[in-house]
């Protein structure tokens, strides 16, 4: 029995052990598909043919691999504007192996129901909103102790600082000796030197043709 089917505006004829290429099923390798768009159906004895609808009819696959088609490349230009322009194109392909075809359409298999998460429980939410809330107030208390003891420690230091100072200050000032008093006695009791007389200098006559 063979079929001819329709899948991604393509139309392919195949039977029971066929395989083909298709347009890219979102669909995990190994998994079964039922394609039921089928125009024709023959078995050598008899045939249907669609006539407006696709025939009642079922073809199930397998999905083998996902595959790429060969490399297209595009090549535009326009001439005297400088445009040139290349692109590639490779389809997205899957790879299928034909396992039944058949008349009727197949049976719909019924999904199993998802299970359900379980909710939780409000009370447990509320008491672990507590204890982070709880957490967070004792370690922002951590830091406010923290942070008096570093104030402390910085006045005590500086309160030690300031009485060095004062020490040092207080030591300069005993080990500094006294002031010397001006010399002015001194210089008062020095007996003044004895004032040199002067030579009057000859005074030049007239007469002497200088």
């Amino acid at each position: 029995m063979y079929a001819i089917l329709q899948h991604g505006g393509h139309q392919y004829r195949v039977a029971s052990g066929d395989r083909i290429l298709v347009d890219r099923i979102p669909v995990e390798v190994g998994s079964t598909v039922t394609l039921e768009s089928v125009l024709l159906i023959g078995d050598g004895s008899e045939t249907d043919v669609a006539k407006g609808s696709p025939v009642e009819a079922s073809v199930t696959a397998t999905v083998i691999a996902h595959r790429r088609g060969r490399k297209i490349r595009v090549f535009s230009y326009k001439p005297k504007k400088r445009h040139r322009r290349t692109l590639g194109y490779r389809s997205q392909l899957t790879e299928l192996l034909i396992d039944e075809v058949g008349r009727g359409k197949a049976s719909a298999k019924p999904k199993a129901a998802a299970p359900k998460r379980a909710a939780a429980p409000k009370a447990a939410k509320a008491d672990a909103v507590a204890a982070e809330a709880e957490a967070v107030a004792v370690e922002a208390e951590a830091m406010a102790v923290g942070a008096e003891v570093a104030e402390a420690e910085v006045a005590a230091a500086e309160q030690a600082v300031e009485d060095a100072v004062e020490a040092e200050v207080a030591e300069s000032a005993a080990e500094k000796p006294a002031a010397k008093k001006p010399a002015a006695k001194a210089a008062a009791e020095k007996p003044a030197a004895p004032k040199r007389a002067r030579t009057p200098k000859p005074k030049k006559e007239p007469g002497d043709g200088a």
